[in-house]
């Protein structure tokens, strides 16, 4: 006599099941499980170099730009210089050269003379 470790008693097939040939689970496919470090990293503004190549191309076109700030202020002017936070606007009209912080400009459009 042997003994199990399993409390349950062994199943007897069904009279259906008996006829039936057996033909083995069907398989499901499923997709596999992605992780976290799979996932394409969705690129940082300031990690793709647009901004750079794109500031660099109005320093050495001098093209004249119109700078809307935050408060709703219009500048004009070519870019002189530009750095991760700062860039330097020089006025159309001969003004003062100015330095703008990008966290305070809303957009910028080149301007068409």
């Amino acid at each position: 006599m042997t003994f199990s470790n399993n409390p349950r008693p062994p199943r007897k097939p069904t009279a259906a099941a008996a006829a039936a040939p057996h033909k083995g689970k069907k398989r499901v496919a499923t997709k596999p499980v992605r992780k976290p470090s799979d996932r394409a990293a969705v690129p940082n503004i300031e990690n793709t170099g647009r901004e750079m190549a794109y500031l660099d191309k109005l320093v050495r076109n001098e093209t004249v730009v119109a700078v809307v700030m935050n408060s709703g202020e219009t500048l004009r002017g070519c870019v002189r210089y530009y750095d991760r936070d700062v860039f330097s606007l020089r006025p159309v009209d001969g003004g003062p050269k100015l330095f703008l912080r990008k966290e305070n400009i809303r957009y910028l459009y080149e301007e068409n003379e």
